[in-house]
């Protein structure tokens, strides 16, 4: 079964090369969407594909975190099926004051 899952990660994770890495992971396997930096300390991930497959992914991405980052927090939802295709790094999110 196809999900989507959206998966903030909080903690060292900018300036570390952790969406590089994260599509780099992305790469190995069948799963589409897209990683970027949310306000000043969040990777939001969005993974796309067969269950197992987005989980696997996601583990692997815990499990192998670019040198330097600190995962503080993950926080992990299934969101809407968007059938997009490609994994791609997007320009960052910036939060507004209160955010």
């Amino acid at each position: 079964m196809r999900e989507r899952r959206n998966v903030r990660i909080r903690g060292g994770v900018q300036g570390v090369f952790f969406r590089a890495t994260v599509r780099r992971i992305a790469s190995r396997y069948d799963v589409h969407g897209f990683v970027r930096n949310v306000g000043t300390d969040v990777v939001e991930i969005e993974a796309e594909g067969a269950a197992e497959v987005v989980n696997a992914f996601i583990a692997d991405v815990l499990a192998h975190p670019p040198p330097g980052a600190r995962i503080d927090d993950l926080r992990s939802e299934a969101v809407a099926v968007l059938r997009e295709t490609g994994f791609c790094v997007k320009a960052d999110l910036r939060m507004r004051a209160g955010e």
